[in-house]
């Protein structure tokens, strides 16, 4: 379900969704974040590059690319530099095409200070559309959670506000089309 974009995008396919929300945030002033939300495996990757080839813009492998950049730099500093490093990753990409960010597990890491991912990428998606593909669970409400309570990883994150794309939802919706 597309809970920003509205009811009537709930029959669309995945694809047609992320396009419709990509296109609505552009219009939005202050957060231009898309927020693809499901599990390992639930299909963010492909979601993501087939519409990063359609409408164009930067895909960016955060885990790879941020840890490239960590290597660079003494390990006891992590915590006060990754922020500041990942978005001098995305500055770096193509600035009026969309950005699509994948792969994002380093950032609950306590390791580089457990950076809470809406809050870094709502400040990136001020200049520019963003599309965050978020593992985690939605548990009701405006909320998802990352990783299990007790983890030393677990976080759990407010969604409000902003365009939610639960790729768990379309997949039961699909599953029952099928039947």
């Amino acid at each position: 379900e597309n809970r920003s974009v509205g009811k009537k995008l709930t029959m669309m396919s995945s694809k047609d969704r992320l396009k419709r929300a990509i296109q609505t945030v552009k219009e939005q002033e202050y957060h231009k974040l898309v927020l693809l939300v499901g599990d390992f495996s639930s299909g963010k990757t492909r979601l993501m590059r087939r519409v990063r080839d359609e409408i164009g813009g930067a895909y960016l492998n955060v885990n790879l690319e941020l840890t490239r950049q960590l290597l660079t730099i003494d390990a006891r500093t992590y915590a006060t530099k990754a922020s500041d490093l990942l978005k001098d990753l995305c500055d770096a990409q193509e600035p009026n095409r969309p950005l699509f960010l994948d792969n994002i597990e380093l950032l609950f890491s306590p390791e580089v200070g457990c950076l809470n991912p809406i809050d870094l990428f709502k400040k990136v998606s001020r200049e520019r559309v963003v599309v965050l593909s978020l593992p985690c669970r939605l548990t009701g409400g405006t909320r998802a959670e990352y990783s299990e309570p007790g983890r030393r990883d677990h976080m759990s994150l407010d969604l409000s506000g902003l365009t939610v794309i639960d790729l768990e939802a379309a997949l039961l919706r699909h599953r029952e089309a099928c039947r």
